[in-house]
This record gives C-alpha cells, structure tokens and sequence, in this order.
C-alpha cells in the first residue's frame, strides 16, 4: 500500500506569535517515496530534504479544508479549478508567510490523489522545491486521513506541553472529532464538500434539498453527480439531478453475468486494472475475445430491444449521463452523447457501472476523475478494443494511417486507440484523459 508521511522535528529557531514559535520545526512530507519537500536552499546553496516552518499554518489549513481535501474531487477536464477550489486542494494556502512545496490534493472517491511541482524558474523565494509528480500517487482516504490526524495531534500536544491548551487549533479539531463521532453531521459535511462548499457556506434550502436526494437516490449517486451540479455549476445546485427522476429514456434490462468482476472485490487494485481485466472476462463471457463489437450487441447486453434503439437520442444536452433503477430489475437510460463513436463508448460504459455498481444504484457517466469515472472509461476502452486484438491488427505498424485503420476496424475514436498503445507501452500508466490541476 502507498503511503503518505508528515514528518517534523522541533526546532528552536522559532518567531512570531506563541504558535508559531512553539511549533517551528524541519518538515518532511513524502507520497509513497517521493520527498515533496525536497529543496534547494538559496542562501546555503545546499540541497535539503526538509524545509524549516511552522506547522501549526499547516495543521489549521487541513482542519479548516477537511471534508473538502477528503472528499471533493478535481472538476472535470471543461471546467477549470476556480481560487475557492485551489485554495481547499493546494497547500500554498496555508500561506503565513512561508515558503511551501506546490501540492494539490483531490479525493478520486476511493483514494486521495496528490501531485507536486517544481518551483517556478523565477522563484525568487529562499528556498526552491524541486520534486514533480504529474501522475498523481493515489493514498487510500483511511490511510491519509490517518496521517493528518496524528499530524495534527502531534502539534497540539506540543501545545499543550507549551501551556497554550485553549488554542484555535484545539478548538477546530475538537469540532472535527466529533462531527465524524456523529452520522448525520458526517453526511451534512460530506454533501457540502461534495457540492464545493465550505462548512456551513451551503443554503439551508441547498443543504434540504441535498439531504432528501441523498435519502432517495444514495451516497454512491450523490458522490458522482454532486460535485458536476454544485457549486461550480451553471444552475441551482443539484436541480438537474431532480430532473433525471422525470425525463424520458430508454428502458432496458442487462443481460449478463457480473458475479466475478467489478470493483468493489478489488478495491486494492487500480481501477484501469480492474476494469481491463473485467473487460477480458466479459468478453469470454459473450464468446468474442478478440474481434470488434457490434453497435447492437452492446444494446443487446444492457438489455434494450430493437424497438428502443432509436430513442437513444439524448433529451438535451446534458453534463452526465445516467441510468435509473426501475421496476423488476430494469434500469431506465438517459443518454447524452449523440455521434456514433461517442454513443459505442457510451454504451460501453453504461456495461462497465452495471458490473461496478449492479442494479440497485443509479448509473452515472460523467467527466470526473473519481476511481468510478476511470473504471468505466478504462472498461469501455478496453472492451471495445482489446490490447491482444489491436495488437495483432496493427502487427508493429504504428504508423498513423494504421492506427486510423484499427479505430475502423474496432469502431472507436483515434484518440481511444492512442491512448490504448500509450498506456500499453508504458506498462504502469492507466487511460489517459487527466490534465493535472497543476498545469492549470
């Protein structure tokens, strides 16, 4: 498992206010090996590992931007990170006046995703980090939340042991303690970080509405649709969720086996890895390993009868697409993508969520970064054109005209099949489709 330290050791060199100088200390912080810390100090002209601040700007910075830092995700690709978002994902934010390592974090629903960046070469600061991560290292939520916890118990206890036991810190932890103590407080601020509000910066009526969706359609739903429909966009938070209840769509049933695949049973496993194996298995299932997929069987293995398959035409234009439980174990579609590749790649997701999610949960496509949203584009992917079958229709020609002739012959986009061959060459990198919040 991927791990994330805080490290820090005291130092006397301490100023300012009785906070400050109680808690200056030489902090390390690493993301499974990596030293983001990892510096060059201008006036000693040396390399270090640690840098000298105090923490107690961290420690505060972490407890005010809890639930976001937990559980809000990086926007999708369209929609830049607007300075709210910045200031609860970078760690620059803890700001008082030092010099910190650019790192952002986002929560992906299963893990928490950190990337760093190298000082800018006009930096003119005293001291110039020199770590970059532009694949994000993802640390299970439990394991990061775990890490700040003792972080942030390690400086009030060393306020304690300074006599400042009323500190703001103490005062901001104990808050947190116990709202994750209580199970409907933990779901108020989940909804809110969620939807890209700070605590209690939600509308009441916002905050009802959130509440009676989490109630009819679930956490696993409102994970995925709220943070497209909150905050940051272009109508009343959550509004078009409702409206999902009552559009038109296309009735279907899936028609296959899911008993040994999905996410939920590998939890420790990448979800590109996941789902290509998942893929593989599908298609042994349907008898198909290697060849490309026609348009109507993917319709036939979610279940729409012929009849149907002129309505998948979406409504209006839409930012999701979902798929909602019906009667007897039949899932009402509403789709959004209308080109012919878009609408394969489209269906070949919905087949990936069904084996992630199973019938009970709503069915949600969007252009998120969390764990779920790369399952099914690395299912789709994968599913519509296998590693082996590209491989042996390209038989080492990687030329362009050959690559336009496999995404022919597969029925996918180019892009699809580069990203295929990237991910293949490097052995290690999932679908491609991410640009870091760092880039920005």
């Amino acid at each position: 498992m991927k791990k994330f330290e805080l490290r820090q050791s005291w130092s006397d060199t301490g100023s300012g206010s009785p906070e400050f100088s109680a808690t200056t200390a030489r902090l390390e912080i690493y993301a499974d090996g990596h030293n983001l810390t990892k510096n060059e100090n201008i006036w000693s002209r040396s390399i270090q590992d640690h840098v000298l601040v105090s923490t107690w700007p961290l420690a505060m910075w972490a407890l005010q931007n809890w639930w976001r830092l937990l559980y809000e995700p990086l926007p999708s690709p369209a929609r830049r990170p607007d300075m709210g978002w910045r200031m609860a994902h970078g760690l620059g934010a803890a700001n008082h006046g030092f010099v910190w390592p650019e790192i952002m974090f986002a929560s992906d629903g299963e893990n928490v995703q950190i990337w760093s960046t190298p000082s800018s070469d006009d930096n003119q600061q005293s001291v110039r980090y020199i770590k970059r991560i532009d694949s994000p290292v993802s640390i299970p939520i439990a394991v990061f939340r775990s890490v700040l916890l003792d972080f942030v118990s390690t400086i009030e206890s060393r306020l304690d042991a300074v006599g400042l036991h009323a500190s703001d810190l103490s005062v901001f932890f104990k808050i947190i303690r116990d709202e994750e103590q209580n199970r409907d407080s933990m779901i108020y601020r989940k909804l809110e970080a969620l939807m890209g509000f700070d605590p209690d910066e939600c509308p009441p009526e916002t905050m009802d509405n959130a509440l009676k969706l989490y109630a009819a359609c679930g956490e696993k739903t409102l994970s995925e649709l709220a943070p497209v429909y909150g905050k940051g966009g272009k109508t009343e938070p959550l509004k078009p969720i409702e409206a999902f209840l009552h559009a038109p769509g296309v009735m279907g049933m899936p028609e296959f086996s899911t008993k040994s695949m999905g996410r939920e049973t590998n939890s420790d496993t990448a979800p590109w890895r996941v789902a290509v194996e998942d893929a593989r298995k599908l298609r042994e299932e349907i008898g198909n390993r290697h060849k490309a997929i026609e348009t109507a069987r993917l319709f036939d293995l979610l279940g729409i009868a012929a009849s149907d398959r002129d309505k998948w035409s979406p409504p209006c234009r839409s930012l999701v697409s979902v798929g909602i439980p019906a009667f007897h174990q039949h899932i009402k579609f509403i789709p959004r993508k209308r080109h012919p590749l878009s609408k394969r790649f489209e269906l070949a997701r919905y087949i990936g969520d069904y084996i992630c999610t199973g019938d009970s949960h709503w069915l949600t496509n969007t252009d998120l970064g969390t764990a779920r949203q790369r399952y099914q584009r690395a299912f789709a992917a994968a599913f519509l054109c296998p590693m082996d079958g590209l491989m042996a229709f390209l038989q080492d020609d990687y030329s362009e005209e050959a690559i336009e002739d496999a995404a022919d012959h597969f029925d996918v986009s180019v892009q699809t099949i580069a990203s295929l061959l990237n991910s293949h060459s490097s052995g290690e990198r999932e679908f491609s489709f991410f640009t870091s919040p760092l880039s920005f």
